[in-house]
């Protein structure tokens, strides 16, 4: 059982290396990102065309219905996404998931 011992703590200082030497405990300054090894194979790059119009973004809540819930007044809102141009004029609306709920009562 003695000479047992030595040979388990072998083991797990070996076991112990190893796991302090892989990649998960490498630094991050060498850190390896996948290369592509095909020659045909293009990046693709996002630009921005000069030609598309400046456009803001504005999340406006909008009525949408009133409701009796419980002997109590619930007032829905629903948000939407405004979507203007340099002047001001509205481009588009696209209706967002969220919802406000004002009770009264």
């Amino acid at each position: 059982m003695k000479k047992f011992y030595p040979f388990l703590l072998l083991l797990g200082v070996i076991a112990l290396i190893g796991y302090m030497e892989s990649p998960q405990m490498l630094p991050e300054d060498h850190f390896q990102s996948p290369v592509s090894t095909e020659n045909n194979e293009t990046e693709a790059v996002a630009t921005q065309d000069k030609e598309e119009p400046f456009t803001t973004m504005e999340l406006e809540l909008v009525y949408e219905g009133t409701k009796v819930v419980g002997g109590a007044k619930v007032e829905a809102y629903r948000e939407y996404e405004i979507y203007k141009d340099r002047d001001g004029n509205m481009i588009k609306e696209v209706p967002t998931e969220n919802y406000n709920y004002l009770k009264y009562e």
